[in-house]
């Protein structure tokens, strides 16, 4: 960019770049072994975080390995209803986020969870997601009280 590329261009370039190391460090081939042609998400599950009674299972995931397989761009967390490598009815949080960051992060993605599958479209989810998590961040007593109506009981 200081040399003039426009910031897409510049972001696209990034990414091959990245995307190149990743491959070289044997990410993909981790989730491709046994002659599988196509990753499945469930094998960056690192652990269930929690089984809610609404059949959503929360798992902690690789997210490296999410970045270097499926979506390079994967920060934080998601969805089912965002990314279609996410099985059904599962919400990851990534394990790069530190223990005291997992609540909010959960929340916002409860949140906008919920709100899609009410038939929300995304940017609407995502922006009140958003404020509902900053909200939270800065009144961590009502932290508890916004999981559990998002059925973190």
């Amino acid at each position: 960019m200081a040399a003039g590329t426009p910031y897409d261009d510049a972001l696209e370039a990034a990414d091959r770049a990245e995307q190149r190391e990743r491959r070289r460090a044997g990410d993909v081939r981790q989730l491709t072994h046994g002659g599988r042609q196509l990753p499945d998400g469930r094998d960056v599950h690192e652990r269930l975080w929690k089984k809610l009674e609404n059949g959503v299972s929360v798992w902690i995931v690789n997210g490296r390995l999410v970045r270097s397989v499926f979506d390079i761009d994967f920060t934080e967390g998601g969805h089912d209803y965002v990314y279609e490598f996410v099985p059904q009815n599962e919400v990851w949080i990534d394990d790069a986020i530190v223990e005291d960051e997992r609540p909010y992060v959960l929340l916002h993605e409860l949140h906008e969870r919920n709100r899609m599958a009410g038939g929300w479209a995304y940017n609407k989810a995502h922006a009140e997601s958003s404020r509902v998590e900053y909200r939270c961040r800065h009144h961590p007593d009502e932290l508890h009280e916004a999981l559990a109506a998002e059925g973190w009981a």
